[in-house]
């Protein structure tokens, strides 16, 4: 019987993953087990031949059901977090940038718990003059970007394909701007 095995980052239990006998859930595998073993986060990533809309039981492709909305809320509110702390001093990127406030980090937790869950999870970022970004990427030209410094405004820039361009500002108070909810779920697959 063979041990525990290591690949790069990945540690995972060969039996387990033999007996799956699947390369997308070898994928799967290793990176649950990674997830059990440390509880960090890691980027894993999986060949993109490896993605399928079927499994594989008792020989016979069987369709999956894949329109369910998964909530990343919470993980993304955890990684806002980690973000301001990283960031709460003068200078953190070694290039004088500025501190991300208190209240900028507030303002950016109550534009994320107002995203829906059915729109897809942004990158969070912060910016040197202070600013916490969030960006949704798609692909080449389908990208878009809104920050929030603390003052009740929300910037953001778009390309929604090849030629089409949006930026602007709005008002942020009590909910999601429509004009922001509208590109977001542009970048939507």
């Amino acid at each position: 019987m063979e041990q525990a095995r290591s690949t790069g980052n990945i540690v995972y239990d060969a039996d387990i993953v033999a007996g799956i006998g699947n390369q997308n859930m070898t994928y799967l595998a290793g990176y649950l087990l990674l997830q059990t073993i440390d509880g960090s986060k890691h980027t894993f990533s999986i060949p993109k031949k490896a993605y399928s809309d079927t499994a594989n039981v008792a020989g016979r492709p069987v369709p999956l059901d894949l329109k369910g909305t998964i909530d990343w809320t919470e993980h993304a509110l955890e990684e806002l977090e980690g973000v301001y702390e990283e960031c709460l001093e003068t200078n953190w990127d070694g290039y004088g940038a500025m501190p991300i406030s208190r209240e900028t980090y507030s303002e950016a937790r109550k534009l994320l718990r107002m995203v829906p869950s059915s729109l897809p999870r942004p990158d969070i970022s912060a910016e040197p003059d202070g600013e916490i970004t969030f960006e949704w990427y798609r692909e080449k030209y389908s990208v878009f970007v809104i920050s929030v410094g603390g003052n009740n405004l929300i910037t953001y820039a778009g390309l929604l394909g090849k030629s089409n361009k949006i930026h602007g500002t709005e008002y942020f108070a009590d909910e999601l701007p429509e004009i922001i909810r509208h590109c977001i779920r542009r970048l939507s697959p």
